[in-house]
């Protein structure tokens, strides 16, 4: 019979049989012994086999967590679960004030115990922290080997915890945490369950590092992002203003005036625009502009709006909504404003607006400088018909090159300045149809070396201005 019970005490065990299924069977004590211990070392095998697969799926999952706080979250979750606690918790170290303080809890329910902060070396996770090893409890409340704190003692007691075990959580050599497993009952924390917590602590640790990691790579890339879409932009308001630049100088290459600048200007940016010069009066238009009609020459009220004026004042382009206004200069000398409307004003548009004033400033200078030498020219004329220096066949030739019929007769008008300066006289003398003036100092008919006159103390300097009127 003894031999029948052993045969099916090894039945049993091959089985897999709990320990409680042997004791059924009539054996002799030895038998019993042995296969008892055997039976043991098998579940334990077992534990320790479910235990690692646990330890490999926990790995995996916090592998797979990009967040720090959903690894944290995992963390104490499958520490209750594979701890078989009621309670599982884990406080994160501050450095800034030296404590660690509450920041994820799986089946804990009080909101004085989710609140907690423990200081370094006070309550088991205090002495945790401080030391950086394992300690545990079967009976906290009543275990005189941690430093209690009403804080701490009402927490847990308003908690129900009873039986407490905690872990450090160490990341590259750094204290970052503590991880809890806690009984609402008095329990034997056996050193197996220290040391699965541990392996616990260790993968969070190694999981919390990776996710920082993740964080501080996924940032960079961002930044990094950010920082390409720039350059992009940046290039592409290189491009377009140098596409605009390109334009605008094809124009002038090809004789195109301030009419054509502004036309090409509209086509970029889109809306509107209107260039007048330094007097105010406008110069050339595109599009559609507010208020009433303008025609070119006369004076224009956008060119006196408080967008126009900060724009000069600024010597600068100035934006407010979608309308623009940048001054028109050359050096020290003011030409004009540019002022208009577009859809849209980026970068890119902005130096658009900007290239077409500094080529607008160019063409505006040029006709400056061209009607001061025509002027020149016209002055040079006066003075030698005056003086009748020139030949008869030469004077009707120069006339009529000036739209002047010789066979008309003229009449010279002398003038003296007084309130304004010689050359206003002179430009509104040669304004009109078929006039021209020249600018004189003195006589105008003397020939030879003049003796120069002091004028009189307190008097304007004789000056004249004569003109040629048809």
């Amino acid at each position: 019979m003894a031999q029948d019970g052993s045969l099916e005490l090894l039945r049993l065990l091959a089985d897999s049989a709990p320990t409680h299924h042997l004791d059924r069977i009539g054996a002799q004590p030895e038998a019993h012994r042995l296969a008892r211990a055997v039976a043991l070392r098998a579940e334990d095998q077992r534990r320790r086999e479910g235990q690692l697969r646990a330890l490999v799926d926990t790995a995996r999952d916090l592998a797979a967590a990009r967040d720090p706080s959903g690894v944290l979250d995992a963390i104490v979750r499958r520490a209750r679960a594979l701890m078989g606690t009621d309670v599982s918790y884990l406080t994160l170290y501050d450095p800034e004030r030296g404590d660690t303080y509450m920041r994820a809890t799986d089946g804990a329910v009080a909101p004085t115990f989710r609140a907690l902060r423990l200081e370094l070396g006070v309550g088991l996770g205090g002495l945790v922290a401080s030391s950086l090893s394992p300690w545990w409890s079967t009976d906290y409340p009543h275990d005189d080997r941690f430093a209690h704190t009403t804080t701490i003692d009402t927490g847990v007691q308003d908690e129900g915890l009873v039986a407490i075990c905690g872990t450090p959580l160490v990341a590259e050599g750094e204290f970052v945490g503590v991880l809890f497993a806690a009984h609402r009952t008095r329990h034997t924390f056996t050193q197996e369950e220290v040391a699965l917590l541990g392996s616990l602590a260790d993968l969070a640790a190694v999981s919390m590092v990776q996710a920082r990691a993740h964080q501080e790579t996924a940032r960079a890339l961002a930044a990094l992002s950010v920082a390409h879409e720039a350059v992009r932009r940046h290039t592409e308001v290189i491009e377009r203003s140098a596409a605009a630049h390109d334009r605008f100088t094809e124009l002038i290459g090809a004789g195109g005036g301030v009419t054509d600048l502004t036309t090409a200007l509209v086509g970029l940016v889109g809306g509107w625009a209107v260039l007048t010069d330094a007097a105010g009066t406008r110069r050339s238009a595109h599009g559609t502009p507010p208020g009433d009609p303008v025609e070119a020459g006369a004076v224009d009220p956008l060119a006196d709006t408080p967008l126009a004026r900060a724009a000069r004042a600024s010597g600068g382009l100035t934006v407010e909504d979608m309308r623009y206004a940048v001054p028109v200069r050359a050096g020290h000398h003011h030409l004009g404003t540019l002022v208009g409307a577009a859809s849209q004003l980026d970068d890119a548009d902005w130096r658009i607006v900007e290239r077409a004033a500094a080529v607008s400033a160019l063409v505006l200078l040029f006709e400056r400088d061209t009607e001061a030498a025509r002027q020149r020219r016209v002055s040079d004329l006066v003075t030698d018909l005056l003086a009748g220096v020139l030949p008869s066949a030469e004077a009707s030739r120069i006339l009529r090159k000036e739209g002047l019929d010789p066979a008309v007769p003229v009449c010279v008008v002398a003038m003296r300045a007084t309130a304004v300066p010689v050359s206003a006289l002179v430009l509104a003398a040669a304004s009109g149809r078929g006039t021209f003036g020249d600018r004189r100092r003195g006589r105008a008919h003397r020939r030879g070396p003049r003796r120069r006159r002091r004028p009189e103390r307190g008097s304007v300097p004789a000056r004249r201005s004569a003109a040629l009127l048809r």
